[in-house]
């Protein structure tokens, strides 16, 4: 009686399991939009991106950030997928690159909004590590005095914190916060995090001019990274032709004079000064694979037009254009591609 019983409990979840496992493919938009890529990585090689943050769901809204204004500024727990869908729609993808003949290198969580407001975040990473793939986390770092939050982070491979300023007047107007987030308490957080974390640590500054691109700010700033147990610190700039802001970069003779700086005031640190070189790549689902793309940022056209060039599809990019789902414009002598304002909030 009870092994029919349990043919019978075993027979009803795997029915289930189907059935979720077809909603969840069915909708290729969103299923695109929470898992992206592969895009190249200069640090992680080609990486398979998880956004599972609601749209403009963030903790920061960040001066210069890729994605655009955040419409909602929260420390509440967000997301799209439950674990369980998660990994579907991740082993799905996978299958189809496998059968492309692509290797994926990482899975990194890294979107339009902070990874860690995902409450079953240790969960996802736990079910994703079956597939045998490094995990990657991009946070801001705003979360990370949570012990929770600690927890969460500490069951992947690579974690990448975000810190543009040891100030926190800077910090206000580079990150602009939710009004709950204490400072201190963000700093202290990523000290014992980086104490106790055992794998790969990474922190990245991001320079803005006329706020943080100077002397002063590197050698203060570069005093509190040099107390943490980190592997690389990445220096970068804003880049991507989203919102104003994004036109303070500090100019390139600025750039090389704070080159020397920061290679003498911290550790093993790197300056990354110019856009990724991503190779655009989609499977057989290129407008809502390209639309998931765009959601966390512009990418160069050239490189989605070479794509699209190689496979003798042109025409796809052209149907996108006429129905205003995307658009292009030009910036610092680069050509891009940005989501029209009705698709980005969606």
């Amino acid at each position: 009686m009870e092994n029919q019983i349990g043919k019978w409990i075993n027979k009803k979840l795997e029915h289930f399991s189907g059935k979720l496992e077809e909603n969840v493919l069915s909708d290729k938009n969103l299923r695109c939009r929470v898992v992206y890529g592969p895009v190249k990585s200069r640090r992680l090689g080609t990486v398979l991106g998880i956004n599972n943050i609601k749209p403009k769901v963030c903790s920061y809204n960040c001066m210069y950030c890729s994605s655009g204004e955040t419409t909602c500024v929260s420390c509440c727990s967000d997301f799209c997928f439950s674990p369980y869908e998660l990994y579907i729609s991740v082993s799905k993808k996978l299958e189809e690159l496998c059968k492309a003949g692509k290797k994926v290198d990482y899975i990194a969580f890294s979107g339009s909004g902070e990874p860690t407001l995902d409450k079953e975040l240790s969960k996802e990473i736990l079910l994703l590590h079956q597939f045998g793939i490094k995990i990657a986390v991009f946070t801001n770092s705003s979360l990370i005095w949570n012990p929770r939050i600690q927890e969460n982070l500490s069951f992947a491979d690579y974690v990448s914190v975000k810190i543009d300023t040891v100030k926190e007047d800077l910090w206000l107007k580079i990150n602009r916060p939710h009004k709950r987030i204490d400072y201190d308490s963000v700093l202290n957080g990523i000290k014992s995090f980086a104490d106790n974390f055992k794998g790969v640590l990474t922190t990245e500054t991001m320079l803005i001019k006329g706020i943080n691109d100077n002397n002063d700010e590197i050698i203060s700033t570069g005093k509190y990274l040099n107390s943490l147990k980190y592997s690389v610190s990445y220096f970068n700039i804003p880049f991507y032709p989203l919102t104003k802001e994004c036109n303070n970069c500090p100019d390139e003779e600025n750039l090389k004079s704070l080159a020397p700086v920061i290679k003498a005031n911290v550790n093993n640190s790197v300056l990354l000064c110019c856009p990724e070189n991503n190779e655009f790549y989609t499977t057989s689902d290129f407008s809502d694979e390209l639309i998931g793309m765009l959601t966390m940022h512009p990418l160069k056209s050239e490189d989605v037009r070479e794509y699209l060039r190689m496979n003798g599809t042109a025409d796809l990019l052209d149907v996108l254009f006429s129905k205003g789902i995307v658009k292009e414009i030009n910036f610092h002598d680069r050509n891009y591609l940005l989501l029209n304002p009705k698709e980005n909030v969606s």
